[in-house]
């Protein structure tokens, strides 16, 4: 029984790394690598500028979830933690699962590191909602300022009702969240000690991961709160991405129009998430925001979404080069600890 489970898990396990192998390849055959030499000989070195910056946003958001660990972040380092991040994030990104796929890989990468299953699982999920919540913030934030801007409101206008329900969904959402955060309540799992059936397993994880999410917030206030305000800066510098490309493109914005940019794309590529590296979404995402603010040229947003797809390639292939460092790490933890 137990060699057969063994035997399941590594097959799902096989498959799972084909599925990303394949949506990674297919990304790759859709991208035109003539077009992206182009665009990335036009603006040369600078390019290291967009990779410094994500590069600074992914580690203030590792720096994020490595708070939520508590007392056993002490076993792992911010900057290793960063590794483990791009992998999941990788994966997350060119999976059918998506982020969940990606999350739950963050969680099995930490257990050679000494970190228990329930801290694992338990901070992967508190980090993930701070970043959401975070996330909603700034483009609720964004969504006031372009209304404060006459020219804001003309590009709401090509929008119409559907601005205003995003708008009132989100911040529905994000107020009720935190109210039922905040709110103490028994746990309602009791019922599903033993699971019948896969389905009842399911539920009864989800039910336990949410009650241990509010709980962390509860006992944690302070620790979540500085999660959220690092997820918060995380989602500023990543949006500096859009602004100096924009700059670089020679047009006269603000950081506040990457920010919009960035938050509104994400909201597109979320509604998208069951589409591998969001192949069309982000593009068609980048097509209407930059169209919002004015920028209506076609060239312009195709340089965008290529400089922007050149720049998750890179970040492809250094994720590859930290699984096999990250792998190697593994095996030597777990032989030393055997």
């Amino acid at each position: 029984m137990g060699r057969s489970i063994k035997i399941t898990k590594k097959r799902v396990k096989q498959l799972l790394l084909i599925s990303i192998v394949v949506f990674i390849g297919i990304f790759l055959w859709n991208t035109d690598f003539q077009s992206v030499w182009k665009e990335l000989s036009g603006i040369g070195f600078r390019f290291l500028y967009l990779l410094g910056i994500t590069y600074l946003a992914y580690l203030i958001g590792t720096w994020s979830w490595h708070v939520c660990l508590g007392k056993e972040r002490s076993k792992i380092s911010v900057f290793r933690l960063f590794s483990l991040r791009q992998v999941g994030e990788t994966v997350g990104l060119y999976n059918p699962t998506s982020i969940i796929g990606g999350d739950m890989l963050k969680a099995e990468l930490l257990k050679p590191y000494g970190i228990s299953k329930s801290v694992a699982i338990n901070s992967v999920a508190s980090s993930r909602v701070t970043a959401v919540l975070s996330q909603i913030l700034l483009f609720l934030g964004a969504c006031v300022w372009l209304i404060s801007n006459p020219a804001g409101m003309q590009a709401i206008q090509r929008f119409g009702w559907v601005f205003y329900l995003i708008f009132v969904v989100l911040l529905v959402a994000k107020i009720g969240l935190f109210i039922w955060l905040s709110k103490s309540g028994k746990k309602h799992t009791s019922s599903l000690k033993k699971p019948r059936n896969f389905l009842e397993k399911i539920y009864y994880n989800i039910l336990n991961l949410l009650n241990d999410i509010r709980s962390f917030y509860q006992e944690n206030t302070r620790t979540f709160w500085f999660s959220y305000a690092l997820a918060t800066l995380h989602w500023i510098v990543g949006s500096l991405e859009f602004y100096f490309i924009l700059l670089f493109l020679g047009f006269d914005v603000l950081p506040m129009h990457g920010l919009l940019l960035d938050m509104s794309v994400i909201v597109f590529k979320s509604l998208g998430a069951f589409v591998p590296g969001q192949l069309g979404v982000e593009e068609l995402g980048n097509k209407l925001m930059l169209a919002a603010i004015g920028i209506t040229g076609a060239s312009v947003w195709i340089t965008v979404s290529i400089l922007r797809r050149a720049r998750q390639l890179s970040w492809i292939v250094i994720g590859f080069i930290l699984y096999l460092f990250i792998k190697k790490e593994i095996n030597h933890v777990a032989t030393a600890t055997s």
